[in-house]
């Protein structure tokens, strides 16, 4: 893949890990207050408690990551045991995520499953963003009106296409779309011209034409992408719809 400027942590690290804060604990106290068995409809089928083991799990795997610089190994991070221990389990999961990303330096080496750069500010970005997208989840599980902040959902649509997309399409048995993609928040900056090539994807920051575009807020591109298509706002489609929809179907986890 190539991308016009590779941005691995484009915001400071004190707002990463601020957001980080703010929202990990508005998701453990959903956790502490919800019914755990209440389905969640955004993620297949899984309810609450299986929503939130993932995102504690990611969180602790993260950490071991952080203070490893290495895959964790096999059996290194632990689940709760029961329903009973879940929101503790998960507090303690944020705290510690959240203690490994206040103690490195963000161009220190670490290891993540993604493209290059392996430096720890990447953690910064992609745990506050899977957690984002999460909670966003977990509030449209509990009847709850999602609340995204547009530049940090301006910043997620870039680490998605930049990170997420290429991970996603590599998968086998994963079809790439043949057709561009434009981008274009309208609540803050934020454009993106996405052309596959045969070396992947060349993705652009730049105001272009393709054979679809999305155009809207920047929360609603930000969930439409990771497949949550109106649940933070409505997205205007310009050009091919069948093109918009190929690319939007792609979504992620």
């Amino acid at each position: 893949m190539t991308v016009d400027s590779y941005l691995f942590c484009p915001k400071g690290p004190s707002e990463y890990v601020a957001r980080f804060t703010t929202e990990s604990a508005a998701m453990s106290s959903l956790i502490e207050t919800q019914p755990l068995d209440a389905a969640v409809p955004t993620c297949g089928d899984w309810d609450l408690a299986a929503l939130a083991t993932h995102v504690g799990w990611v969180y602790r795997w993260a950490a071991v990551a952080l203070r490893t610089a290495a895959m964790p190994e096999r059996g290194a991070v632990s689940r709760p045991d029961s329903p009973d221990e879940l929101h503790d389990w998960f507090t303690t999961s944020a705290t510690d995520a959240l203690d490994a990303l206040d103690s490195v330096d963000p161009s220190a080496p670490t290891w993540h499953p993604f493209q290059p750069p392996q430096l720890a500010g990447f953690w910064l970005r992609r745990l506050t963003h899977e957690t984002t997208i999460h909670l966003l989840d977990a509030q449209l599980t509990c009847s709850m009106t999602p609340g995204i902040d547009a530049e940090m959902a301006s910043d997620g649509i870039d680490e998605y296409l930049t990170v997420a997309l290429p991970r996603v399409l590599s998968g086998e048995g994963v079809t790439v779309p043949t057709t561009t993609l434009h981008i274009h928040c309208t609540d803050v900056d934020g454009e993106w011209l996405i052309v596959p090539s045969d070396d992947g994807l060349v993705i652009t920051r730049e105001h272009a034409k393709g054979d679809a575009a999305l155009r809207g807020p920047a929360a609603a591109i930000f969930a439409g992408l990771w497949g949550r298509q109106g649940a933070a706002g409505e997205i205007d489609i310009a050009g091919d719809a069948d093109v918009a929809a190929s690319w939007l179907a792609i979504g992620g986890n």
